[in-house]
């Protein structure tokens, strides 16, 4: 039974650090959430943006692609 215990921890314990590391976002899409937030405070006042449009040109400068 204290076997049984401890390999269930053990496995818990391994799933939770793997769902970690495969939910931490990386550095492009956090440059992307940065750059897209800038883009928005930005905008002109009333100016609607439609959020593909900001996320596209965000992406574009966080790959350094040029226009």
């Amino acid at each position: 039974m204290r076997t049984a215990f401890i390999l269930l921890a053990t496995i818990v314990g391994a799933a939770a650090i793997a769902g970690a590391v495969l939910l931490k976002p990386t550095g492009f899409e956090r440059c992307v959430s940065i750059i897209g937030r800038d883009i928005e405070r930005n905008a002109s006042p009333g100016a609607t943006l439609d959020p593909r449009d900001v996320e596209a040109e965000a992406a574009r400068t966080c790959a350094g692609a040029q226009r």
